[in-house]
């Protein structure tokens, strides 16, 4: 079916009142976009037409950029780290908060099933519960599918119209007016979330001494179902594990996973919710609810998902996430330097990574591109390449080393060979995700690529262990 995209979907319209100048709508227009075109392109050829003072000047700002963004992943995996948490404990409380859980779906089969079922099996009590499944009328495969189970009586679906931005924080605004739970968590289609984790997640919310909002940990269980899949489930490893793990830990702030996080609907209402024009909600949100105060924490609980296996399907979701969050600094980037909740360490901590990883595409246009057109010496442009191979063997062997310990803490069975060349194709995959990303920017903004969730290796799904049932009336 054709996509109207002449009407605006009018919860889209009334937050777009709310959040005014911190929406991405105004990030994305074309006079912006045409102006951040324009800026690349000057960039591009001031390099070129100055090769000793503005090109040099970029290069070495580029190389910098590189050294910058590895040493973020040396950090995380080679320096030792606060890593405790302290909300593994479930202790028992006289009273049991309500959770209403947004699922938020789109032109979704079979997939679903094994998820409902995971959330029908949470460990809580049904009463305290509230499902809210949110699908857009036309979309015919998610509803048939979901008319070929019976869902429990907690459970809801919610139909909403089929009107632009075609995106997910346009869904999940749909749901929030009539969520009555105390407590708001969002799942995904492709989620598995273990039995306890909302008893886990109540317990964290009733011990936290200030407003807080926990994330569950994501892991991969299609591991094994390629080669981009198996690394895909060592970076999320890395993320959550090792990276996510020691901010929180630390008490510093970290951008929130798309589903899985825990919330109270009023401090979600009152940060703003979600901004329907930004194709990573998530991230945007999480900006939001650091300057309201609110602290970010890792919940010890997991929910599995699975992830693209496939080159194209890789490249599209990543693109996605790569676009989306260039907007968001676009967005935040500069009035969240001296605003309230982040602090220097924390803005740091925040965005260089972000920043770092956005300018990476451009830097690996501009650097083959000025040292091919520039008319610079021999010596030059000799020390130049000798620098950029030695940085990219290096770059290699400390990714080779931490996803070979990746690896084999994940129980992943490669050979150390194997490992390494997993190592050097995902950085294809990164790459063209950042070039497209970039290009969807300028041309297609609010893109939204939907992931294919099909399970390629069903048999590999290995659910989160079985747990004690306890009680909790």
């Amino acid at each position: 079916m054709k996509k109207n995209y002449t009407t605006r979907d009018s919860f889209a319209q009334t937050q777009l009142g709310r959040l005014g100048a911190k929406s991405a709508l105004y990030r994305i227009q074309w006079p912006t976009r045409l102006f951040a075109f324009l800026g690349w392109i000057g960039l591009l050829f001031a390099g070129i037409y100055y090769p000793i003072t503005v090109g040099l000047a970029l290069f070495g700002v580029g190389f910098l950029n590189y050294v910058l963004l590895l040493s973020f992943r040396i950090s995380n995996n080679f320096f030792k780290k606060p890593t405790t948490t302290d909300n593994a404990f479930i202790g028992h409380l006289s009273s049991w908060p309500s959770f209403s859980i947004l699922v938020p779906l789109k032109n979704e089969d079979e997939v679903i099933h094994a998820t409902l079922r995971s959330i029908e099996a949470l460990d809580y009590p049904q009463y305290l519960m509230q499902v809210i499944i949110v699908v857009e009328e036309t979309d015919q495969l998610t509803r048939r599918s979901l008319r070929s189970v019976t869902l429990p009586s907690f459970f809801k679906v919610l139909l909403i119209p089929a009107l632009p931005p075609y995106t997910k924080g346009r869904a999940l605004l749909h749901a929030l007016p009539i969520a009555t739970g105390e407590y708001i968590t969002v799942y995904d289609a492709e989620s598995r979330p273990e039995p306890s984790q909302l008893r886990k997640a109540a317990w964290a919310l009733a011990e936290a001494k200030e407003t807080t909002c926990f994330q569950a940990k994501i892991s991969i269980f299609n591991r094994s179902s390629s080669w981009i899949s198996r690394h895909f489930a060592g970076e999320y490893y890395e993320w959550y594990e090792r990276h996510m793990r020691a901010l929180s830990a630390q008490g510093l702030p970290f951008g929130l996973g798309g589903n899985s996080f825990f919330l109270s609907k009023n401090a979600l209402e009152k940060a703003g919710a979600w901004d329907p024009f930004n194709v990573t909600e998530d991230a945007d949100l999480s900006v939001r609810l650091i300057e309201q105060g609110v602290k970010l924490q890792l919940l010890e609980s997991i929910t599995t998902e699975s992830c693209p296996d496939s080159a194209t399907n890789w490249i599209n979701q990543r693109t996605r996430w790569n676009k989306g969050l260039f907007i968001t600094q676009l967005v935040h980037l500069r009035r969240t330097l001296f605003s309230r909740g982040f602090g220097l360490e924390g803005w740091s901590s925040f965005w260089l990574p972000m920043i770092s990883s956005s300018l990476t595409p451009f830097f690996n246009i501009y650097i083959p591109i000025y040292m091919i057109m520039s008319d610079l010496s021999y010596a030059t442009t000799t020390v130049m390449s000798i620098s950029l191979w030695l940085l990219l063997a290096f770059n290699l062997g400390c990714s080779w080393v931490i996803n070979f310990k990746t690896y084999r803490e994940l129980g992943i069975k490669q050979s150390a060979l194997g490992i390494f060349w997993d190592t050097f194709r995902y950085l294809f995959l990164h790459l063209g995700a950042g070039f497209k990303a970039y290009g969807e920017y300028f041309l297609a903004p609010m893109h939204w690529h939907k992931t294919d969730h099909t399970e390629s290796e069903k048999s590999n799904h290995t659910a989160p262990s079985p747990e004690a049932q306890f009680s909790l009336s």
